[in-house]
């Protein structure tokens, strides 16, 4: 079996150099770096075919330039149609909760009015209908 060529402890360290790294990052300067520091003699391909080195260059090269790695993600179709999907799905509940807000305003303006009506029992207005409980009974 074929040893790899950089250890995963060699791997977490360059990861922690990149954390903590400051300046000017290019690979050829990881590339110096490892080589000074660990004494590991890389190229820039050979780090890129590590996903932990590459991501944690990605994501520190993007925080140098003033990106949050949040933002540095890849954006897919999926991503782009769920993002419409929720915009409309916002949309929806606008509408939803304005049509309610006046059915409940329509609701108490008959109340009130019925109210008003002398000899008019309320109670007679909001008792259940026979369909209604044939309904439920059914359930």
């Amino acid at each position: 079996m074929v040893e790899p060529k950089i250890s995963a402890q060699a791997q977490r360290k360059i990861e922690i150099m990149l954390t903590k790294w400051t300046g000017k990052l290019t690979w050829e300067a990881l590339v110096t770096k490892v080589e000074l520091e660990l004494a590991i003699k890389t190229t820039r391909q050979t780090l890129c075919t590590y996903v932990g080195i590459s991501t944690s260059y990605k994501n520190k090269k993007a925080q140098l330039r003033g990106v949050s790695p949040s933002l540095y993600t890849k954006i897919t179709a999926s991503d782009v149609k769920l993002n419409e999907q929720i915009g409309h799905l916002k949309a929806e509940v606008e509408v939803l909760k304005k049509n309610n807000a006046e059915q409940l305003r329509m609701i108490e303006r008959m109340l009130l009015n019925a109210n008003d009506i002398p000899n008019l029992d309320l109670y007679a207005l909001v008792k259940r209908r026979s369909e209604e409980i044939q309904v439920s009974k059914k359930s």
